[in-house]
């Protein structure tokens, strides 16, 4: 039996559908440029582009260029969607991390081959760490390649399945376990995403 809950990826290249084909797909249209203001209370913003895989940490002593790692910057200019939710507006507590769900084709190399049609859709946990932008965590939300699926398809708006909780937690959405429809909660405990069942009972098991 397929695990469809969630799923903490280490690799994010590998699972988010970045094959060697990928040299040769097409281009797809680049998400926006984001920016993000960070929840430390200092009024500094995250700029993060996309399509460059660049991010810039902008504050009231300037703007300072951010260190991205070839694996996280290969999965940003592959993504065709980089959004943030929840963490900047919903902060537990002050810190400089950020929350955001990101969208990648399944195979891109191969759009008429397996899961060519298909979505990777994912939480990454970014934080701002001496000078460099660095995953906390990766959580796959819906995969073709990996059976993960939800109660509702997230479709082309992923964004829309997910819905804003107010402190400690971050977000909900609808999730399947054993063929029953969950509302399973995000939050922060150990600069990871933590997951929790039960919506109602959330307050009671806060990270």
């Amino acid at each position: 039996m397929h695990d469809r809950r969630h799923r903490h990826v280490p690799l994010l290249g590998a699972l988010l559908g970045l094959t060697p084909l990928l040299a040769t797909a097409p281009l797809m249209a680049a998400p926006p440029v984001l920016t993000v203001a960070l929840a430390d209370g200092s009024g500094a913003h995250l700029r993060i582009d996309s399509a460059q895989g660049s991010a810039q940490l902008q504050s009231g002593a300037g703007t300072s260029v951010l260190r991205v790692n070839p694996t996280l910057r290969d999965a940003l200019s592959r993504s065709d969607t980089v959004q943030a939710v929840g963490r900047h507006r919903v902060a537990a507590a002050p810190d400089n991390s950020v929350l955001l769900l990101v969208s990648a084709p399944s195979n891109p190399g191969s759009p008429s081959g397996y899961c060519g049609a298909g979505q990777e859709d994912g939480l990454m946990l970014l934080a701002v760490r001496n000078g460099a932008l660095v995953v906390q965590d990766f959580v796959l939300l819906q995969s073709c390649v990996h059976s993960i699926e939800q109660a509702i398809d997230m479709g082309s708006d992923a964004a829309a399945a997910l819905h804003p909780l107010p402190a400690p937690w971050l977000l909900r959405f609808a999730a399947m376990q054993d063929d029953r429809r969950v509302e399973r909660c995000v939050g922060i405990k150990d600069e990871r995403l933590n997951f929790q069942d039960d919506c109602m009972a959330a307050t009671d098991a806060s990270p």
